[in-house]
């Protein structure tokens, strides 16, 4: 009995130790992010801060709406009056654990970078568990742990939130593998928990996660085993995930299909992966020099990585307790860069994924398929773990060969002794190239506009107008690309502020009546623009003088329809109230 206290005494402080040093290779890897945690927010190779911006607003709706016990949580404050504006994009309600940050400091840009090392965090912890099972080598925990964090692909898109978050599939392996090992009802519980946290924290990932496994998980349960026990715990993974995942899945779905959205075929193809793709990465080593014309994408784990990975597959399949594990990775690596070629993928003349678009629901929404090639690198790094599983001498010898045992044993210890630890540093070595090529270069950081410079206008607009008014601000974007949208994201930043429904805004897909609307007010102020932001029940225009065509400026003070309320001390924003015209009284009122 002491000697089960004084464990348990030294469980807590190994935990900590292990999150305080994936907290300090976060911060190193993302630095200077730290230094300037309320003012920026990480773009990571993003050309615009137009997707960091949005998930920024993320964060503080989802805030926002865990005050209010998540009442009215898919009308977001966009593209009014259109219904379950929020269904449109990743809802991300993982987010709401910073929200006392938001409700205490009123920072975006700090909830929003604590959630993210947060999450960073999480990787690296959620790969040691990972690793540490695979291996039982604590140590061997930690630097895998440490590669995962350090993730190529994570980094590459550290502007994009969502997408560096990686523990819920990491939690996820983690138990199946050892449910699917003891058949413990409690790993199929934590199973489906890990699962449905996966897609809560990230659409892409979770859906990825369980189209992966569906073609992966046969080599799992390739062995005798209890039928009973699996169909048991396999029915409590699926109803636990079930029950996380659908209450965001069904009115993303719904949604979905009252527009009738799919990806242009043209567009998909453009976001998937070629081949060449795996054979170039974006930070150190030989594979960043590549110069293949064919290639689009870093996706390559690094050479270090992939030379890993190759050893640890051949000892891992060499080995017979870890034998059907690698399997299992191998595969699911294999299925997963399949994927992420998307309609590129071509086997026997046909093209699978396109088949597969037809028959599940939501891969035909699928704009970036190539995104299945974070799955390939964590499938790399548990590779590559798996050469320093320990081996087990009774099994390194093949009992059918009976005659030759005490021979092989004997050679077996022999070379051993004399190349075991040159083999052991190598490895080590090459695992220190791991690190070394996935470091990644400083993510770029947008750093906020300044809110004392728009409070005036914030103040009359929250003051002055009724909680359920329609705000438009001016001029609505006239491209289609992202960096067209990042003023657009920049007008939700100040809308957090005043709380009033935006008709514009932005989001992974567009309602019809906002396109229709955008198409319509391209040359306000003119007749036919305040009309229809009127009869889409726009009551207050927050023009942005600087970005309107001077034409278009002089045009203000002659539209009757607009009547100027409040002029910012440099007059570079104006708020017009729109007054009804006679003949649509009746319409509006």
């Amino acid at each position: 009995m002491p000697h089960q206290q004084n464990a348990a005494e030294h469980v807590h402080p190994v935990w900590l130790w292990d999150v305080f040093v994936f907290l300090l290779l976060a911060v190193a890897s993302t630095w200077p992010l730290a230094s300037q945690i309320d003012a920026a927010i990480p773009t990571g190779r993003e050309r615009v801060a137009t997707v960091p911006l949005f998930n920024l607003w993320t964060v503080w709706w989802n805030a926002d709406r865990a005050a209010e016990g998540f009442a009215n949580y898919w009308n977001a404050p966009i593209f009014a009056p259109a219904e379950n504006a929020f269904a449109l994009s990743e809802t991300q309600p993982t987010t709401a654990v910073v929200a006392p940050v938001v409700w205490t400091s009123e920072s975006r840009a700090l909830a929003y970078n604590l959630y993210l090392l947060t999450m960073l965090v999480a990787n690296g912890w959620a790969g040691s568990v990972l690793v540490r099972g695979l291996t039982n080598n604590r140590f061997v925990g930690i630097c895998g742990g440490a590669a995962l964090l350090l993730l190529p692909f994570v980094h590459w898109q550290l502007g994009v939130l969502q997408l560096a978050q990686l523990s819920g599939i990491l939690l996820t392996l983690h138990f199946l593998i050892r449910f699917l090992t003891d058949y413990r009802m409690n790993d199929a519980l934590l199973a489906g928990v890990a699962t449905g946290l996966c897609y809560l924290s990230c659409n892409y990932y979770g859906y990825q996660l369980c189209l992966t496994l569906l073609f992966a998980l046969p080599v799992l349960l390739a062995k005798r085993c209890n039928v009973r026990r699996l169909a048991t715990g396999g029915a409590i993974a699926v109803v636990v995930a079930s029950a996380i995942i659908l209450p965001i899945a069904l009115p993303q779905l719904s949604t979905s299909s009252r527009h009738s959205w799919d990806r242009r075929s043209e567009t998909v193809s453009r976001l998937s992966a070629v081949q060449d793709d795996y054979l170039r990465t974006l930070w150190r080593g030989p594979l960043s020099c590549s110069t293949n014309s064919k290639a689009r994408f870093p996706l390559s784990p690094g050479l270090a990585c992939s030379t890993l990975a190759i050893v640890g597959a051949v000892a891992g399949l060499r080995r017979k307790d870890t034998r059907r594990v690698t399997l299992f990775l191998l595969l699911f690596l294999v299925v997963a860069a399949q994927l992420s070629l998307g309609p590129r993928w071509v086997f026997l003349g046909q093209r699978p994924f396109e088949y597969l678009a037809e028959w599940l629901p939501g891969l035909s929404a699928m704009r970036s398929p190539h995104r299945f090639a974070v799955l390939v690198q964590v499938s790399c790094i548990l590779l590559a773990s798996l050469s320093f599983a320990p081996v087990n001498s009774e099994e390194a010898v093949d009992d059918r060969c009976a005659a030759g045992k005490a021979l092989a044993a004997s050679l077996a210890a022999s070379l051993s002794a004399k190349w075991g630890r040159a083999i052991q540093w190598g490895l080590v070595a090459l695992y220190c190239g791991v690190l070394a090529e996935s470091w990644p270069e400083q993510p770029g950081l947008y750093a906020l506009p300044a809110y004392d410079q728009q409070r005036p206008w914030i103040e009359w607009l929250r003051t002055e107008t009724q909680p359920d008014d329609i705000v438009a601000n001016l001029p609505f974007s006239s491209g289609r690309s992202v960096s067209d949208y990042q003023d657009t994201t920049v007008s939700m930043l100040w809308s957090t502020y005043h709380k009033r429904r935006l008709a514009n805004g932005y989001s992974g897909f567009f309602p019809k009546e906002f396109v229709r609307l955008k198409a319509d007010v391209q040359n306000f102020p003119d007749d036919k623009s305040v009309v229809e932001l009127r009869m889409a029940g726009v009551r207050w225009c927050v023009v942005d003088v600087d970005k309107l065509p001077s034409p278009n400026v002089g045009m203000l003070p002659d539209q009757s329809l607009l009547s100027l309320q409040f002029e910012t001390g440099d007059g570079k924003t104006r708020i017009y109230k729109i007054e009804p015209p006679a003949e649509f009284d009746w319409k509006f009122d």
